[in-house]
């Protein structure tokens, strides 16, 4: 989710552009001609939409950690779990560009509502679906329907939280609160990550489902809090704002594209490292979602601190940080495949949670100031898009190739990532039109 490509352009912004939005001076979302006040992204809106991201992040995360080892143990197979997985890229493929847009005539506040109220339903359905299948209630294909049901669900409710959020705290934050605004979101994300595959290996101990219901509940909170502290917005519409077919052309497209198969080099072998750490040392399905949780929880938490303590302080251009992370991506693949034991398996986690936490922001960076102001609200819908699409293929491909020949998913990683880092060098030696350099 890169968050963080859409603070950037902020310092862009001309002086006499007009504030993109107000808050609305009465509690509905319907439009007022009345003079709102000065924007306010209080600590309470803050903390509350920090929240509600992460909870949103953790429900989709866990899925990496837990799937697998519970798909097999309740009798699918990993082209079945892998398409369980994948569901979600189809949805949120037009579910966050649709719901972004919404959000400028329904209100950020009535879909984060709306965005929360479904994802958290979905969550509690799906653990109801994992418990019937493990107690042999339903059947392996009845399960598996369920399943991409209620995953497809999920997929239409965080479509509306992501981008709603993102826009709300856009509503509520001057231009020199925007970058703050936007790197908390992005935080929440991380946060988010971090929490799921930890939640995952925490509560498997207490039934393999276990981990769905508190989250759904956690998820019931965020709707409480959000009812209760967000404020309504109105929106402003930018008139110049470009289209779709004209943002996604020349040196766009190749960073999207870019960033694309960096995900889906990404993506698809942690889809994958669910079976390979059951299969090569020999785990049940508790103890290898908990080696699961550890090794992502791991990856993540070197993320959060790359971000906070290395990427801001680098003095190198994008182009660099991409091929440098984009190496040890594909170092930490090669070390996975080669470990022999789950120690070595988180380390090589960590090692390939420090390469992306180079790139996703190098790649974010050169996304926004490769366009204007007015294109900043549609390159986020690009983004969600470029992610789901990603999400949609990956997973499903990587579970294909796993059960076929297990270490065919890792040299597909490693392929992708490469392209990444080819088209990275040739966007870098086009020459340059637009105020960003890759």
């Amino acid at each position: 989710m890169n968050i963080s490509a859409l603070a950037l352009d902020q310092g862009f912004r001309s002086p006499v552009e007009p504030q993109a939005n107000l808050i609305a001076p009465s509690m509905s979302d319907t439009f007022s001609h009345t003079v709102a006040p000065p924007p306010q992204f209080t600590k309470p809106v803050a903390a509350v939409l920090f929240f509600s991201l992460a909870i949103m992040v953790v429900a989709q995360s866990c899925l990496f950690t837990i799937l697998p080892p519970i798909g097999r143990q309740i009798g699918l197979n990993e082209i079945e779990i892998g398409a369980v997985m994948s569901i979600h890229g189809v949805f949120m493929l037009f579910a966050g560009p649709w719901w972004g847009a919404f959000s400028e005539t329904a209100g950020r506040r009535r879909v984060i509502l709306i965005g929360a109220g479904v994802y958290t339903v979905s969550v509690l359905a799906f653990g109801l679906v994992i418990e019937g299948a493990l107690r042999s209630a339903l059947t392996s294909t009845t399960t598996l329907w369920l399943l991409i049901g209620t995953r497809s669900v999920f997929a239409v409710g965080a479509g509306a939280v992501t981008p709603a959020s993102m826009a709300l705290a856009a509503d509520l934050s001057t231009r020199e609160q925007r970058l703050k605004a936007m790197s908390l979101l992005a935080a929440a994300v991380s946060t988010g990550a971090i929490l799921g595959p930890s939640a995952s290996a925490l509560f498997a101990g207490l039934g393999l489902s276990a981990p769905f219901y508190i989250i759904s509940g956690l998820g019931l909170l965020a709707i409480i809090l959000s009812k209760a502290v967000l404020p309504v917005t109105r929106p402003h519409v930018h008139a110049s704002s470009p289209s779709f077919r004209n943002l996604l052309q020349g040196r766009v497209l190749a960073i999207a594209v870019s960033s694309w198969c960096f995900m889906c080099g990404n993506y698809g072998t942690y889809a994958i490292f669910g079976f390979f750490v059951q299969d090569h040392y020999h785990l049940n399905a508790v103890d290898a979602t908990q080696w699961m949780g550890i090794g992502l929880m791991s990856a993540s938490a070197i993320s959060v601190l790359s971000q906070t303590f290395v990427v801001n302080r680098v003095k190198v251009s994008a182009m660099i940080m991409v091929l440098v992370g984009s190496a040890l991506c594909m170092m930490a693949f090669y070390w996975v495949w080669h470990t022999t034991d789950q120690f070595s398996f988180v380390f090589a986690l960590m090692l390939n949670g420090f390469g992306q936490s180079l790139v996703n922001p190098a790649i974010a960076t050169s996304l926004s100031l490769s366009v204007g102001a007015s294109g900043q609200g549609r390159l986020a819908g690009l983004s969600t898009s470029t992610q789901a699409l990603a999400f949609l293929v990956a997973p499903f491909s990587a579970a294909v190739l796993y059960s076929h020949q297990p270490i065919i998913p890792f040299y597909a990683g490693a392929i992708f990532i490469a392209a990444a880092m080819a088209i990275t060098v040739a966007v870098h030696r086009r020459p340059q039109t637009l105020p960003s350099d890759i």
